[in-house]
């Protein structure tokens, strides 16, 4: 286990459920490949939902919501594609509806850390869940080709959340860091820290050539769709 920056203990997987939670009972010869998919990624346990009892709390979902919002439309799917519920849980996880479950130690203890929960939230909609009925081969896929694929699908919500970083002007580098912080223990769904941070990066100066080149050759455009005129921030 690892401590979350300011107290609060995170969970091994670093923005989402229990790795050792069950799986469903269905077998995967009977299921397309989409489902075998969504079931090893989004259908494990997920944490108790709690209420939002206070002002503080309010205050802090209501600002990850105005970033859910923009970040649907960044991902090329609808605003009510994706909701927010807050958890036990310690930092942020998705089921397959696209409900995202935010952990109240995660929201409370970082919550100066505005680049960090919104870097979390990119990444948890980068996965883009309902995607993933799409596929319907009926292929049992094998334990090391589910966890391929796992990576692969990791590996594109880090991505995108470092070019919604850059497309949102929030730097990349707190989210980095604290995925270091609290990714301690190897997992064969993840790649280590290091690699990561190199996908995020990537998906981050992607994100900073798209914005300038659309300030340079579109800048009525760039002003229209700029970040803080979009979220009311500026």
């Amino acid at each position: 286990m690892a401590r979350i920056p300011g107290g609060g203990i995170a969970a091994r997987n670093p923005f989402g459920p229990d790795w050792g939670a069950k799986r469903g009972q269905e077998t995967s010869g009977s299921q397309s490949v989409g489902q075998q998919v969504q079931g090893e990624l989004f259908g494990k346990k997920k944490p108790p939902v709690l209420d939002e009892d206070d002002a503080d709390i309010s205050r802090l979902m209501g600002r990850l919501h105005t970033y859910r919002k923009k970040l649907a439309r960044l991902a090329g799917d609808q605003e009510s594609d994706y909701d927010l519920v807050l958890s036990a849980g310690t930092i942020a996880s998705i089921d397959g509806e696209g409900l995202i479950y935010v952990g109240k130690n995660f929201l409370l203890n970082l919550a100066d850390a505005l680049e960090v929960q919104v870097g979390v939230l990119a990444h948890e909609i980068g996965h883009r869940p309902k995607r993933w009925s799409e596929y319907k081969q009926k292929v049992a896929l094998t334990k090391s080709e589910k966890e391929e694929l796992c990576r692969l699908e990791e590996t594109r919500a880090d991505y995108f959340a470092g070019k919604a970083l850059a497309e949102l002007d929030i730097d990349c580098e707190p989210l980095i860091q604290f995925l270091a912080a609290v990714q301690t223990m190897p997992h064969p769904e993840y790649f280590p820290p290091h690699v990561r941070a190199d996908c995020i990066r990537e998906g981050f100066r992607d994100g900073k050539r798209k914005a300038g080149n659309q300030k340079r050759f579109f800048p009525e455009l760039a002003r229209m769709t700029s970040a803080k005129g979009d979220l009311g921030i500026g």
